[in-house]
């Protein structure tokens, strides 16, 4: 695993219970290299006292910013699904007053600690010309919240909570999956970064092995990490895909901190697909710093000499607003040109939509280098847009060889290895379908 020294150790009463939960916690207790003493054992009481002790009742700052006040690596409390009904729920929330008085990422970080987080999101397409996020409809896949890089852009580094009933958890996802036969690809964990806990966890080989059971399911590893040696001999059977967001080298050394850098993620992707896995990149998020062109170019140029990649996507930085901006990042990173453009913007528009916060225009060209630097390295490689606007589809289709109705993607429900756009249909305008 990755070298971290968690300042507080904790573990749920619930969990501790549990004996598969609890030779988890030992095994990752020595990963850390750290005594099982340090870990101490919280119920409901005890656990609302943390939250305040640790602050972990504010967790809605940016860790770019100057009041994050935290550093060094997040707490750890080792926890296990409760898999409660709605009554359930609805009681510990009475029990437990803290619950409701939470608000954003603090609030599903809190029902995490509480042991009901969603142990899956689901994001529904809106099909209309309003709706401002051209995805598909998907289930992504949760057991942990909370994330040991230091990203200066995300809010995920102060606690760290990790679901350890991987038996339980897998039995969940089959339902999931059966409930679902349209999704073709599931994608584990937006919500921490997967890899870099294994192979103490468990949990990453625990998928790997079990989709490698099933006939027509393909699960995706999410990652910034280049922790792979453990599944370089594992038996995936093709159904597993590693998914890494790729960064600039500025980038994933002075903003995405205590990542791997863009070279180590490259070095790592190659080891797993010389394994057999599906190698995809999403090159999130694209920060325009001052030379991003040229940073942008050499990496895909590197990209490339590494791995054949089955499909690419592009987005965009997002952020509440320029002086959020500025206080994030260093200000010598970027062409002051940029924070008088988002100052005029922000002036003249009052930023309305949150996802796509920097100007369509100014998206537009940063996409129109990537689009033509991919074709010019590899003419055939398959590009996409991440969570953008049916607007920027329509004027990027050209370049990018797809539409907003039929393409594929790194996550999409539908991409299985190898997907082409033109094989890609919808129904229902929402539901993705795969058509061989």
């Amino acid at each position: 695993m990755k070298r971290v020294n968690p300042r507080q150790l904790y573990m749920t009463q619930w969990a501790y219970e549990d004996p598969a939960c609890l030779e988890r916690m030992r095994r990752l207790m020595r990963g850390f290299g750290l005594p099982e003493d340090r870990v101490r054992i919280l119920d409901e009481d005890a656990l609302a006292q943390a939250i305040v002790e640790n602050n972990w009742h504010d967790l809605d700052i940016r860790q770019g910013r100057s009041d994050f006040a935290f550093s060094g690596d997040p707490d750890v409390v080792f926890n296990s699904f409760r898999w409660m009904d709605a009554d359930e729920m609805r009681a510990c929330v009475e029990r437990n007053p803290i619950l409701g008085e939470l608000r954003g990422y603090s609030r599903g970080a809190a029902r995490a600690l509480y042991g009901f987080p969603d142990f899956y999101h689901h994001e529904v397409r809106d099909a209309s010309a309003k709706h401002r996020v051209n995805c598909w409809t998907l289930h992504d896949l949760h057991s942990a919240r909370g994330c040991f890089h230091k990203c200066q852009y995300c809010r995920r580094g102060r606690m760290t909570t990790l679901m350890l009933d991987i038996e339980d958890f897998l039995t969940h996802v089959d339902r999931l999956l059966e409930q679902n036969p349209w999704q073709k690809v599931t994608r584990y964990d937006v919500e921490s970064d997967c890899l870099v806990l294994e192979p103490e966890y468990g949990m990453c080989r625990a998928l790997v092995e079990h989709f490698a059971q099933k006939d027509d399911r393909y699960i995706i590893l999410f990652s910034k990490s280049d922790n792979v040696d453990f599944l370089l001999d594992l038996e995936h059977k093709g159904h597993t895909i590693m998914l890494w967001t790729l960064s600039t080298p500025t980038v994933s050394e002075r903003i995405e901190v205590d990542t791997a850098t863009t070279e180590e993620r490259l070095i790592a992707a190659r080891k797993c697909q010389e394994a057999g896995y599906t190698v995809r990149f999403k090159f999130k998020p694209i920060i325009p710093i001052a030379d991003w062109r040229a940073e942008a170019t050499k990496m895909i140029e590197m990209l490339f000499d590494y791995v054949q990649p089955d499909n690419l996507s592009m987005e965009m930085l997002f952020f509440n607003n320029t002086a959020e901006l500025e206080e994030l990042f260093s200000k010598d990173l970027f062409d002051p040109d940029f924070f008088r453009l988002m100052a005029a913007h922000e002036a003249a528009t009052g930023l309305p939509d949150g996802a796509h916060v920097i100007p369509h225009d100014f998206r537009a060209m940063v996409y129109r280098h990537y689009a033509k630097e991919v074709q010019r390295v590899s003419p055939d490689a398959r590009l996409s847009l991440c969570a953008e606007t049916k607007a920027m589809w329509t004027e990027m289709a050209s370049l990018l060889g797809q539409t907003a109705e039929h393409f594929v993607c790194n996550c999409s429900p539908a991409s299985v290895p190898g997907a082409r756009g033109d094989q890609i249909y919808s129904e229902d305008g929402a539901i993705p379908l795969f058509r061989a």
